[in-house]
């Protein structure tokens, strides 16, 4: 019987799938050493957050698909995958309504001051902190989406439709003509734009290109009343600048569900401040989304080792 290996559990339907044909096993710990030592005779791998790079494809003798329990692929190195002959595979859409509404959860913490609300009430026993606590609402104001993928679409419909939020794009690969179908306005220079916007939020893909895309320089042009929302992916965002710019005004405040390195330091500056609002990176972790995400790198692992690629979400279709 084939075997698959979990860097990680997945969620019970996932699972019960896996099992019907395949032999599981769940990796002791997530560490790229440990499934490094384990992935020989493994001929399916579902990576959750894992860093699957070279020298774990070099040991996977018989490793067919790795699966990214998730849609991003930035954690499996896909240009050494095809070199060893391995189909990657990924879960688009399954999480892009929860990542749409964290975005939203956070831009509301952030703004409204309701973490600093309830630390003082619950911590502090201080009732009338609540005077400090007069935040900023969403209604009316101009919010730029970084990356106009499904999450992207999903966040622009919420925030059109429930908060009469102006929504701007950028994304270079999706037409003005498409984006007018969200009520949303294409951005074609993000430097000319962002002086102009009450919230940013990052919904792109991490690459080098787009590595610290928010950086110290285009802080400077945002305006000081303006918020950033990141439930993408760390990199995009240079930590230190962000942390100069929250200490000092430079911009309103930052909501981060993702960090340059994860888990972040537990002593990192910006966790000190007051105008920043963390989370560790759950933004997909609604069950619907989690059991999506399950259910399809299951689906995905099974339609590959069957040999029913058309089925399958594969990422490096150039090895086909």
């Amino acid at each position: 019987m084939r075997k698959v290996l979990l860097t990680e559990p997945i969620q019970p339907i996932g699972m019960e799938l896996l099992q019907r044909g395949f032999t599981i096993t769940i990796a002791p710990d997530p560490k790229p050493e440990t499934i490094r030592r384990m992935i020989k005779g493994f001929h399916g791998l579902i990576a959750r957050n894992t860093i699957i790079d070279e020298s774990i494809f070099a040991e996977g003798d018989c490793l067919q698909v790795v699966a990214a329990h998730g849609a991003g692929v930035d954690h499996i190195d896909v240009k050494a995958a095809s070199a060893y002959r391995v189909l990657v595979v990924n879960t688009p859409g399954a999480n892009s309504l929860s990542v749409a509404e964290a975005v939203v959860g956070l831009m509301l913490a952030v703004s409204r001051k309701i973490v600093e609300g309830d630390y003082a009430l619950r911590m502090e026993k201080d009732f009338y902190h609540r005077d400090k606590c007069i935040g900023v609402g969403l209604t009316g104001k101009k919010l730029l989406i970084i990356g106009m993928g499904e999450i992207g679409k999903k966040l622009s419909d919420i925030c059109t439709k429930g908060f009469g939020m102006s929504v701007y794009g950028y994304d270079p690969y999706v037409s003005a003509e498409e984006l007018s179908l969200y009520k949303v306005s294409k951005i074609t220079n993000i430097d000319d734009a962002i002086g102009e916007m009450d919230y940013i939020s990052l919904n792109c893909p991490y690459s080098v290109e787009s590595h610290h895309m928010i950086n110290a320089d285009r802080m400077m042009k945002m305006k000081s009343s303006a918020y950033l929302i990141n439930c993408a992916r760390g990199s995009l965002i240079d930590e230190e600048a962000l942390y100069f710019a929250l200490k000092n005004n430079v911009i309103a405040g930052a909501a981060l569900d993702v960090f340059q390195e994860e888990p972040p330091r537990y002593d990192s500056p910006i966790f000190t401040l007051s105008n920043v609002v963390v989370t560790p990176h759950i933004a997909a972790f609604a069950k619907e989304s989690i059991d999506n995400m399950s259910m399809i790198s299951a689906e995905d692992i099974i339609s590959v080792l069957q040999g029913d690629l058309e089925k399958a979400h594969i990422v490096n279709k150039e090895i086909l």
